[in-house]
């Protein structure tokens, strides 16, 4: 055993270097540190690829020795991909993190949020890692998305209520006091009633479908109804329907820029 260390030396200091900073990444991460638990797993992960690629070092020459070689070098590449995998993860979690923390009061704005994405795309690409980050990047875009959609789309529910409470007046003044005609009253309620947004959580929706869409074409269908059925126009407001349709724009886009107006709104500036 003794002489297996004297050998082994550097691959048992580098494992034990490893979990030393791995200990400090928990802690860090714990006490919310980003940049300290991100630094202290980066040195995790490179004490863990040197503890198992310096024992390949030995494998050298012509012949048999030359396939273990080549033998070793794909377990080392496998290694690595499979840290890479925990990486890719481990970054997921720290900036979806960041991103849904206190979203409405107390937590991060977006520049810092998007700061965090591109800070640790920037470390992982400057050590050589080439993850693919697309997928993270689009997940944190639909919440900014989300978060922006949110917003502009208060005044619009506003005006539907508005529209809604007139078609109501219009058909009880239709149907007179008493009313007189029970199932052509309740019919005309029913399809009222009926005049609202598709009963899916806006949140939800987000996830898989353009959201800004998904307002925007509810709205002009309960528009075009409350024309057409109760004879009353829906006065949408104009600044949010514009903002909307630019989100809309953005989105449909798919490159996922962030775009300073997009920022703006899901921080809820005007």
């Amino acid at each position: 055993m003794w002489n297996w260390i004297k050998i082994n030396w550097e691959r048992v200091f580098l494992f034990l270097a490893a979990l030393v900073f791995l200990a400090f990444s928990i802690r860090f991460l714990v006490k919310s540190e980003v940049s300290g638990a991100t630094a202290a797993f980066v040195m995790f992960f490179l004490c863990l690829v040197y503890g198992n690629v310096s024992r390949f070092k030995r494998f050298k020459g012509l012949g048999i020795e030359a396939e273990l070689w080549e033998d070793k070098q794909k377990e080392a590449n496998d290694l690595i991909d499979r840290l890479k995998s925990i990486v890719q993860v481990y970054t997921d979690e720290i900036v979806m993190t960041k991103v849904m923390a206190g979203r409405f009061g107390g937590g991060s704005r977006w520049p810092d949020r998007w700061a965090l994405y591109e800070e640790l795309v920037g470390q992982h690409d400057n050590l050589g890692q080439k993850i693919d980050f697309l997928p993270l990047k689009e997940k944190v875009y639909r919440m900014m998305v989300f978060d922006a959609v949110a917003f502009l789309s208060g005044e619009i529910h506003k005006s539907i209520s508005l529209a809604r409470r007139q078609a109501h007046e219009k058909v009880d003044k239709e149907f007179g006091s008493p009313i007189k005609d029970h199932y052509g009253y309740e019919k005309r309620c029913n399809e009222l009633r009926e005049l609202k947004f598709e009963e899916r959580d806006l949140f939800e929706v987000s996830k898989s479908e353009n959201v800004a869409h998904f307002v925007l074409s509810n709205a002009e269908r309960i528009a075009q109804s409350l024309r057409t059925e109760f004879g009353i126009e829906l006065e949408l407001p104009s600044g949010e329907i514009t903002k909307l349709k630019r989100v809309d724009e953005l989105y449909r886009a798919g490159d996922f820029r962030v775009d300073p107006e997009l920022v703006k709104w899901a921080d809820r500036e005007v």
